[in-house]
């Protein structure tokens, strides 16, 4: 039984470090889908600022090959943040896609248990 409710407080701490890492996204999410500005202005240094911390609080909750798996989709996501012409509205759709898929990558990492 003690093992139990171990293992339920410790999915309770996870899924709150899941959420609270997810809505970090939502603004990010909302800005690309509106699709009015170029990816570099959406996901600026202030958001990825607030993702990070968001990120810092969610990792001790993870495996290594977790934590492994979301650098990779974080590295990924924060590179693919640079726009290949800005104000180019031929580029922004596929960019937009891009940043969307990178978000669902990390949003993949930390599904709730």
């Amino acid at each position: 039984m003690f093992l139990t409710a171990r293992y339920t407080v410790r999915c309770q701490h996870y899924n709150e470090a899941a959420a609270s890492f997810r809505t970090a996204f939502v603004e990010t999410i909302y800005g690309l889908r509106k699709g009015s500005d170029d990816v570099y202005k959406v996901i600026t240094a202030a958001a990825i600022a607030d993702q990070e911390r968001a990120l810092i609080r969610f990792k001790p909750f993870l495996t290594s090959f977790e934590i492994i798996e979301l650098n990779a989709a974080w590295d990924t996501y924060v590179k693919g943040r640079h726009t290949i012409a800005p104000g180019s509205l031929d580029n922004r759709r596929g960019e937009i896609a891009k940043a969307q898929s990178h978000i669902d990558a990390l949003w993949k990492c930390s599904k709730p248990k």
